[in-house]
């Protein structure tokens, strides 16, 4: 057994420092030596034999194991930190590599291959495997990493924050992408508020289908709402699902009850359309055989017309044809009375065909009598009446035997000749009676007239009026004459004796007048247009006068001219410049014709157009006067233009009008819906968009503003006069709850345990609350106050036992019963892997406070255990948990009470 000792491997001793020392003369390339390492490195005693075992190896799948399976933490750690290192130097092959990126399970080993790996396929797999947002943001920074899987991977991005710094730090296309995902995310935020909107406007339309008066427009309109349902209907999911299901619930029913109360309505309107339709059978049928008895008139009528030519042949067909059409009428679906009448043609044709053959005669004689009166010259003269009278009347009654013995209607070619002839006979024979009838009327007033103004001493006027009568009275005939001879020779002694009374009355006035005109043109003009009329009437009256005593007539008449010459000279001077101030006014209406014109094919809100129209109305008002030959052109031209342009303002108003009636009609609407909240919401909108719209003038647009408000200020006013109730009641609550609040305040100032002081948060939790800011912000500031308590009251309590934890183990007393409750459990767990003393100054430096009398080098040791620690935590370690190892090395030895003084001063 001696010799067995003396003789047994170096890497078996029992000291590790010789076994250390041993691994070097260990080769990895002998099967017996790899052997003897592999044992060494995961079954040794010594942490740091297993360390150089392992690296005398240097096996990627045993650093693997060692990481999983060793004892010791931090060889475990350094066994992982060798594993990235052969991963990300590419010293791994791909198949083992792949295996071990699949079952490792440790995130800080994949953070670094995601982060730090040249394989770009697997660096992606891997962050999507991690899911870190921290991870995807540096390799989206990573200058390296392709831009097609940064684009995949900016995707999977939803934080509305980080989207905006990328959009502003990414460059490119990829900002691009960043900020089109950012928008979209904005837009699904705002897209639940837009379709609520929409889904209850869609239910309102639906639900105002009924209403309609036009059913026959419904089933459409309804279809079109069903296909716009569908279509919002895949947005449903971004609402709650309560809410989902009460659209989706909505709508079935109104649209349930639509169809309900469609369909019969329907069924009437369809029984009505059939009836329609039968009435319209009815109503062709009987076309069809009027017109075709009609058609078999005119065949009738045509044979007529060519009676000589009359074949058996064809009286045989037109017979055939009334035959058939007989047949056809008893067949026809026809009411009584369209029966009747059809009936009665029928047999009055066949009457004529009966008597076809023996009117040929007849026809014959008639068309000779029409033939040799319209060769007769028309009258022309009043002379030619009374032979024209006798042959007009001798024809008229032999037209009238030898129709009556026709026994058939007159050919319609024939008939309408006779009716030309005897309308031009007619209205030449009419014009010429009432020509002379007017012209003896004509002449026994004017001898009437003359016999009056004769009584009446008005000479002047006779002279003219005589010379009419003479002119009438040559122009009748003899008989008229005679008729009107009495009264002519009356009037003409009359004349006689006015002629021989004129030459001795004229010659006086003419010089009186003469002297009068001749002192008018030496007056200044003071009016021009009643001097011209005063020359006028005085040439006027000159002329009334008639003839003077022939050896002064002409020289009287010559003076005269000039005096009114010189007299009207000054007027015309007035009318030149009146004439320029005319043209001048003529401009200015010709400029407002042409804005007119410019403004008619100019875009205008109604407002600014009703506005110019209004204003080129005034001035076209306000123009001076021009001449009435002008203005009659210039007025037409105005009239069209502004009857243009109040045409397409009124369409313009009727448009706005019509948009107007449609919000009404909407909010209507709104007001049916049983969501206040919905009906103000879609009010409001409706408000907006009223805003936008433009005039619909005077007529209407006052009283369409005046419904919409009545409608939207009832809601409103209703709606806040409850707002108002309910602020009562809510201010009635809120002094109740004061009163409350007041109790727990007095109630936690005299509290002195922490139980009483969580008995009144919980009171006051259980308060009802009005929806008030103040009452919210008076709880929050008690439940502030009520925390802030307790919590202080916890520190003390736990630092009360923290004391006698510490006054405890200073005496030497370990019992679990000391230790706080939060404690206990690191009592009953593995040994921490760091020592009292490391825990002590990891404390220290965690703190801040003592850490100065340590050791640089224990210092670094203790700060990488940290960090360690912190990689395999994943999260950064507090004091707490470092207290807790602290004792769960168990008692406090003798030489460890410095440790625990330091430690006790800690906290």
């Amino acid at each position: 057994m001696i010799f067995k000792r003396w003789f047994k491997p170096k890497w078996q001793h029992q000291d590790a420092a010789v076994r250390l020392q041993a691994l070097e003369s260990l080769d990895p390339q002998n099967t017996e030596h790899k052997n003897t390492l592999h044992e060494l490195a995961f079954n040794d005693g010594a942490e740091a034999v297993r360390k150089a075992a392992l690296h005398r190896l240097n096996d990627f799948a045993l650093w693997w194991q060692a990481s999983k399976q060793d004892a010791a933490e931090r060889l475990k750690l350094y066994a992982e930190q060798q594993l990235i290192q052969q991963l990300l130097t590419g010293k791994v092959a791909a198949g083992l590599k792949q295996k071990f990126i699949e079952q490792c399970q440790r995130s800080s080993i994949l953070e670094q291959l995601a982060l730090q790996d040249s394989d770009v396929s697997l660096r992606f797999s891997l962050l999507q495997r991690l899911e870190r947002q921290d991870l995807v943001l540096q390799s989206l920074q990573d200058a390296d990493f392709p831009v097609a899987l940064k684009a995949r991977l900016l995707t999977d991005i939803q934080d509305e924050k980080q989207l905006d710094k990328l959009a502003k730090q990414l460059p490119g296309e990829l900002a691009e992408q960043a900020a089109q995902q950012l928008a979209k995310l904005q837009a699904d935020k705002q897209r639940p508020v837009k379709l609520r909107k929409e889904l209850t406007l869609l239910l309102a339309k639906l639900n105002a289908l009924r209403e309609r008066t036009n059913l026959s427009d419904v089933p459409a309109l309804q279809q079109q709402l069903a296909t716009e349902w569908q279509q919002l209907a895949a947005d449903l999911p971004l609402l709650p699902e309560a809410e989902a299901a009460q659209y989706q619930d909505k709508f079935q029913q109104l649209n349930s009850k639509l169809s309900d109360w469609l369909a019969p309505k329907l069924a009437e309107i369809a029984a009505k359309q059939r009836e329609a339709e039968q009435q319209a059978q009815a109503a062709a049928s009987f076309q069809q055989l009027h017109q075709a008895v009609t058609a078999l008139q005119q065949q009738i009528s045509v044979q007529l017309t060519a009676l000589s030519s009359l074949t058996p042949e064809q009286l045989s067909l037109l017979e055939a044809a009334h035959r058939e059409l007989l047949q056809e009428l008893s067949a026809a679906p026809l009411a009584e009375r369209e029966q009747q009448q059809l009936s009665v043609q029928l047999q009055n044709l066949a009457q004529q065909l009966s008597a076809l053959p023996a009117a040929a005669a007849k026809l014959q004689q008639l068309t000779l009598l029409v033939s040799e009166f319209s060769d007769i010259a028309l009258p022309q003269t009043a002379t030619d009446l009374p032979v024209a009278e006798h042959h007009y009347s001798q024809f008229k009654a032999s037209w009238r035997q030898l129709e009556q013995g026709l026994g058939l209607p007159v050919p319609q070619p024939l008939l309408a000749e006779r009716q030309q002839l005897q309308q031009r006979w007619k209205e030449a024979l009419t014009g010429l009676q009432q020509q002379q009838q007017r012209q003896l009327r004509q002449l026994r007033s004017k001898c009437a007239e003359f016999k009056r103004l004769h009584s009446a001493g008005r000479y002047k006027v006779l002279f003219g009026l005589y010379k009419g009568l003479t002119e009438d009275y040559q122009q009748l005939d003899t008989s008229l004459q005679q008729q009107a001879e009495r009264d002519f020779s009356e009037v003409s002694a009359l004349y006689q004796a006015l002629n021989e009374l004129q030459q001795y009355i004229a010659t006086p006035r003419k010089r009186e007048m003469l002297q009068q005109m001749q002192q008018l043109s030496a007056e200044p003009l003071t009016d021009a247009k009643a001097r011209a009329e005063q020359v006028k009437l005085s040439r006027a009256n000159w002329n009334s006068l008639g003839k003077a005593d022939p050896a002064e007539d002409d020289s009287l008449n010559q003076a005269f001219d000039l005096a009114c010459e010189a007299a009207f000279a000054p007027c015309r001077e007035f009318f030149a410049k009146q004439d320029a101030e005319r043209a001048a006014h003529l401009a200015q209406r010709q400029q407002i014709l042409t804005e007119l014109a410019l403004l008619l094919h100019t875009e205008l809100p109604e407002k600014a157009l009703e506005q110019s129209l209004r204003q080129l109305t005034q001035r076209w008002r306000e123009a001076g006067a021009v001449n009435r030959q002008d203005y009659q052109a210039l007025q037409q031209q105005y009239q069209q233009l502004t009857q243009q342009l109040k045409a397409r303002l009124n369409q313009a108003q009727q448009t706005q009008a019509a948009a107007k009636q449609a919000l009404i009609d909407d909010a209507k609407a709104a007001l049916l819906l049983t969501d206040a909240g919905q009906t103000a919401s879609v009010l409001k909108e409706l408000q907006q968009r009223w805003k936008q719209l433009g005039f619909a003038g005077k007529q209407q647009d006052q009283s369409l503003w005046l419904e919409f408000r009545a409608l939207c200020d009832g809601f409103f006013n209703q709606r806040q006069a409850e707002h108002q109730a309910q602020q009562a009641a809510q201010q009635q609550a809120w002094s109740a709850l004061q009163q409350q609040l007041q109790d727990i305040t007095q109630a936690l100032t005299a509290a002195t345990d922490l139980s009483t002081v969580q008995q009144l948060q919980q009171q006051l939790q259980q308060l009802s609350l009005p929806d008030l800011a103040e009452a919210r912000a008076a709880r929050e500031q008690l439940a502030a106050e009520l925390a802030s308590k307790a919590a202080g009251m916890r520190q003390q309590k736990h630092k009360a036992e923290l004391n006698q934890l510490f006054e405890a183990l200073a005496a030497g007393q370990w019992r679990p019963e000391l230790v706080p409750a939060g404690y206990r459990d690191a009592l009953q767990g593995a040994t921490p892997p760091l020592s009292r003393r490391e825990l002590t100054v990891a404390l220290e430096l965690l703190t801040g406070q003592g850490a100065t009398q340590v050791e640089p080098g224990e210092k670094q040791q203790v700060q990488l255990a940290l960090l360690s620690m912190k990689h395999n935590g994943g999260q950064q370690v507090n004091a707490e948990q470092l207290l807790q190892h602290w004792l769960a090395h168990g008692p406090v030895a003798a030489n460890e009470q410095p440790l625990l003084q330091r430690v006790a001063a800690l906290f």
